[in-house]
């Protein structure tokens, strides 16, 4: 089902859903449907249009964010749980490898929590392989040698490379959890991710039968802008966008399969 999964869900997603527009365009031109060539064009257009734009990008980012649920009781957290976000492995022009942008910002909020909290509550960095024809495992280990350079002890950091999703990093940091603070369930945890993967985060770790208290990183945009430009096609806009969209997918199907 894993596997099954990643190979349709770039098909819901913005680049996925353009390229399924324009094939249908083309078979509709090539049978001469004229008229529903010219219509599958323009909601194609449209559609990615509005997608690659900061406003839109913006607005669905802060739908995920205005979404987060705060913390239901109080405590003292056990543990900085960091999920992963992915790096890129050595290879060809890469020389060595290296965590990717949202993983590395992801890391260092927790290293920053860590010294704010005076280095009394350990780290633990959760997440393998998502990539279900490269399994190898390689950012938990590379996490921690960054955060053992940058001065964190290293009885305070843990790390789990098993998980795939984030079904199973919330799983898996627990069974962590559970064998060093047994019968102190539900652990109080302060979580760290990206701000538009926290929504889905808190929610599964709270099923999870986890107490997550938000800490988002990685945000994308901080205001919208007032420039011209915003309204021009970008990249990255397009990315956050589907980035964004992906997020409200995974809360759909999760609470489909019982997650949330």
């Amino acid at each position: 089902m894993f596997t099954f999964l990643k190979l349709i869900k770039p098909f819901f997603l913005p680049p996925g859903l353009v390229l399924l527009g324009l094939a249908a365009a083309l078979i509709l031109a090539v049978r001469k449907k004229g008229k529903w060539t010219v219509r599958v064009l323009a909601v194609t257009l449209f559609g990615y249009y509005l997608l690659s734009i900061e406003p839109t990008a913006y607005y669905l980012g802060r739908s995920l964010e205005r979404a987060i649920p705060q913390p239901a009781g109080e405590g003292e957290p056990v543990a900085i749980v960091i999920l992963a976000g992915g790096f890129r492995r050595a290879g060809g022009a890469r020389p060595f490898s290296e965590l990717s942008g949202p993983t590395w910002r992801r890391l260092w909020r927790g290293i920053e929590i860590y010294r704010e909290l005076g280095g009394e509550v350990p780290i633990l960095f959760s997440g393998g392989s998502g990539d279900p024809f490269d399994p190898e495992p390689g950012q938990g280990l590379l996490s921690r040698d960054y955060a053992l350079a940058i001065g964190i002890p290293e009885e305070d950091f843990r790390f789990e490379e098993i998980s795939r999703n984030t079904h199973e990093n919330v799983r898996e940091s627990r069974a962590i959890l559970d064998r060093e603070f047994p019968g102190a369930a539900p652990h109080r945890v302060i979580l760290v991710t990206s701000s538009s993967h926290m929504l889905r985060s808190v929610l599964t770790a709270r099923k999870a039968g986890l107490d997550p208290v938000p800490a988002p990183a990685d945000y994308d945009y901080g205001s919208p802008a007032g420039s011209p430009l915003a309204f021009y096609p970008a990249a990255q806009a397009l990315l956050v966008s589907t980035r964004c969209l992906h997020e409200w997918l995974g809360i759909l199907a999760y609470r489909l399969q019982g997650r949330l």
